[in-house]
């Protein structure tokens, strides 16, 4: 039975690794201008240039 509990925990830390290297590669496609500061929320975007 301990087997079963190893395989479940496995599979779930090695979802979160997908769905967190995923979220790494999606947000990194998305470039700012250089120089600005740009603050992204799931449902808003805020950008302003660099004093």
């Amino acid at each position: 039975m301990d087997w079963l509990y190893r395989g479940f925990e496995t599979s779930l830390l090695g979802l979160a690794l997908c769905l967190g290297l995923a979220a790494c590669l999606t947000l990194g496609t998305d470039r700012s201008p250089s120089g600005a500061l740009a603050i992204t929320l799931p449902m808003l975007t805020v950008t302003a240039p660099a004093p």
